[in-house]
This record gives C-alpha cells, sequence and structure tokens, in this order.
C-alpha cells in the first residue's frame, strides 16, 4: 500500500520508505492494517460457528438463549440448539434433525423410539463422543432432547453410545498396551469411550 501511495505523489518528493514521509506513510499502514483486520474479525463473528464471548452473548440473547456459566463451545451448541428448536414441530424427524443441527452430525445417527407409555419416547444410540466434540456432556445433551420433543411429551431415557469394546485375549497377550483398552486424558486418540444411560427427568437441568 505505501508503493501505491507513493506512485499518488509528484516527483518533487522524497519516494523512499527512510524519509519522513516514508515513515508516517508507514504508520499510516499499519494503522489501517489493524482497522483492516478488526472488521475481518467483526464480519467473521457474524458467523455463528466463530463467534467469541460477548459478541456471542449478543447472538444468545437475540434467539433467547442464556448462557449461564458454560463456555463458549458450550454455549454455541446451546445457542444452535435454541434455533433449530424454535423451528422445530416436535415431529420425530425434526426432533432428530434439531439434535443432528445442534451436533453437527448427520441425523441417522440417533433413534428416537415411541415407548409403552402413553405421551412418552425414549432414545438409543446416541454417539457420545459427538456429544463431547461439539462441547457438551451427556447431561445437558439430555436436556436438550426433553426440550426438543413436544410440550407434555416425557423422554423415558436416552441411552449414548461409546466406542469401547473388550478386547479377546488373543490381543491382549499381544499387545497389551495397545488400542484397545478405554481412552485417557494422556492417550486421547487410543482406546474406546463408555457409553451411558440418562434418565433426564432425574438429572439436574440446564438453562435452555
Amino acid at each position: 500500500m505505501i508503493k501505491d501511495w507513493f506512485s499518488k505523489l509528484s516527483d518533487a518528493f522524497v519516494k523512499s520508505e527512510n524519509s519522513n514521509l516514508g515513515k508516517i506513510f508507514s504508520l499510516l499502514d499499519d494503522e489501517i492494517n489493524q482497522l483492516k483486520n478488526t472488521f475481518s474479525l467483526i464480519e467473521e463473528w457474524r458467523d455463528l460457528n466463530q463467534a467469541q464471548g460477548k459478541t456471542l452473548d449478543l447472538i444468545g440473547n437475540d434467539v433467547g438463549q442464556k448462557r449461564g456459566k458454560t463456555n463458549d463451545s458450550v454455549y454455541r451448541a446451546l445457542i444452535k440448539s435454541k434455533i433449530a428448536r424454535d423451528r422445530s414441530d416436535g415431529t420425530f424427524n425434526k426432533v432428530i434433525e434439531v439434535l443432528a443441527q445442534t451436533l453437527n452430525c448427520d441425523p441417522s445417527e440417533f433413534h428416537l423410539h415411541s415407548s409403552d407409555e402413553p405421551a412418552s419416547v425414549y432414545m438409543t444410540n446416541a454417539p457420545i463422543d459427538t456429544i463431547y466434540a461439539a462441547g457438551l456432556t451427556p447431561y445437558t445433551f439430555a436436556n436438550i432432547v426433553q426440550s426438543t420433543v413436544s410440550a407434555g411429551v416425557k423422554v423415558q431415557s436416552v441411552q449414548l453410545d461409546g466406542t469401547f469394546e473388550f478386547a479377546s485375549v488373543a490381543d491382549f497377550e499381544s499387545t497389551p498396551n495397545g488400542p484397545n483398552g478405554l481412552s485417557s486424558t494422556v492417550t486421547p486418540g487410543q482406546g474406546g469411550t463408555f457409553g451411558a444411560y440418562i434418565v433426564p427427568e432425574k438429572e439436574l437441568s440446564v438453562p435452555l
């Protein structure tokens, strides 16, 4: 940009970045670049997936979703859920669509069933790793499921599938420290995760 500015000046001026005029242009260039970066950040943060902090709070306020004490990643998922829930008609397909949008996954990863009890449903095969990846806890996810179904319908339970499987004796003997055990904070990419079974009415609710 500085060279472009110099090109607009007559030859009566010294066109060097080391000149006094060049130093002034350099200071202006730094300020303009900072403004450009700020405006770029503002534009990026209009996107829910990029917004952070106070900007995320403003988006949440617009859709009526409280933050509570959640961090940005969890709050972002709650906002997505709120937006989708507001458009839901309570049908099975729409509930599944809402949950998929909340977790950024395929709707086929969930299964919702009618239970024998009147006005109640239960969920199976919910992927616990996807829930963690969205920044949610299994309990928060169960609350979201309950808040997504039609008013007056109870979610009996939510079954969350982990990836842990018992290894055969032969596998364990050949690689006792291999990837067949449970994952840990030290090696989260190895092993598997336990699943869970949650009854929403017995858990504490979060602000949804």
